[in-house]
């Protein structure tokens, strides 16, 4: 009796493959998965807590074919059932999420042993890879363009906040891992929010935030340590860490386990932007403090207010940046961005 679902092959000579090698194949390079679509899977492109990324082609009739990522929970995760329902929990979430600054899901499939997303794939860096790129030219993120990946994920992450199912009702969508591996700027120019794979919304299957503490220490909010639950401005408070960094260079908790974060937050305080780099405006660092404030109270109420305090800021300072400006910047940066960036 066939098997519906989506199964994986190896690439072989003609003919079928073998009973044993039909039960021993994983996704993995040379690889092809068949499904809604034919995926032949070509080299690892990263790996998380969560499983593999790799790059992939998908081809059809008279010559079709587009790259794509497919992102893969190993057989060895699978078994664990909040592992499962979490990576189950990210690729329904995000099938839903249609946003430009948002990563785009298209699929999700299973093998005999492996779940896989099919999901958009970006030719470009981190902003890790930025900050580290900028640390190794001695260079600082120029302002405008700084605040420029800042506003566009802020729309996104305002659009996934705001997000209502077809039903009407409100999903209550919070990312609960911002930080600067997890946003994408592609060589084009594009910010673009990726990683939602411990997201809360009101359709997870596997969520205890009073027992569990998601995300990466250095860009948890307070409360998301003290594992009071996380809101909109927890997500605020992560992406300020992450435009503190990216303008200082500098972690403003440089901490590997939650002790260390609760006794950060209790006996230092964040120094201010302008004080690590004399380089960023006064007002800019306001609004970076602003959104890591302790209190929840005095964050912005919303990633959109965050965004607008910076397009005033933008304003205010005769500062346009844009999409094709900001790519030629990172072709300035990085080597690879004009091979890329009109891929």
């Amino acid at each position: 009796m066939s098997d519906s679902r989506e199964t994986t092959d190896p690439l072989l000579p003609e003919g079928r493959p073998g009973f044993l090698d039909r039960f021993r194949s994983t996704i993995a390079p040379g690889r092809i998965i068949r499904g809604s679509g034919r995926y032949e899977v070509l080299r690892l492109l990263g790996q998380g807590g969560m499983g593999k990324v790799f790059l992939a082609e998908k081809t059809g009739a008279y010559g079709f074919s587009k790259l794509m990522a497919i992102k893969v929970l190993p057989k060895n995760r699978v078994r664990y059932k909040s592992d499962r329902a979490m990576f189950l929990d990210e690729a329904r979430l995000c099938g839903g999420l249609n946003h430009p600054n948002i990563i785009q899901v298209y699929q999700l499939g299973e093998t005999r042993k492996e779940f896989f997303i099919i999901m958009e794939h970006v030719f470009g860096v981190t902003v890790l890879d930025l900050i580290e790129r900028l640390q190794e030219l001695d260079a600082q993120i120029a302002s405008k363009y700084g605040v420029y990946i800042m506003t566009r994920i802020l729309s996104g992450l305002h659009y996934a906040h705001m997000r209502h199912n077809r039903d009407g009702q409100h999903m209550g969508i919070i990312h609960r891992d911002i930080c600067p591996s997890n946003v994408m700027i592609s060589f084009r120019g594009i910010p673009k929010l990726s990683d939602f794979g411990v997201a809360k919304s009101k359709l997870n299957e596997f969520d205890d935030e009073s027992n569990v503490v998601f995300g990466k220490y250095p860009y948890m909010a307070p409360e998301q340590v003290r594992r009071e639950g996380t809101e909109v401005r927890s997500d605020i408070y992560s992406l300020g860490l992450v435009m503190y960094e990216l303008f200082t260079k500098k972690l403003a908790h440089e901490v590997g386990d939650t002790k260390m974060l609760l006794a950060d937050l209790e006996t230092k305080k964040v120094v201010p932007p302008i004080d690590v780099n004399a380089d960023v405006p006064e007002a800019l660092s306001k609004i970076i403090m602003k959104a890591v404030s302790i209190d929840k109270n005095a964050r912005f109420r919303s990633a959109k207010a965050m965004r607008l305090a910076l397009e005033t800021f933008l304003l205010k300072h005769f500062m346009f940046p844009e999409q094709d400006d900001f790519a030629d910047y990172l072709c300035d940066l990085f080597p690879q961005a004009a091979k890329h960036r009109w891929w």
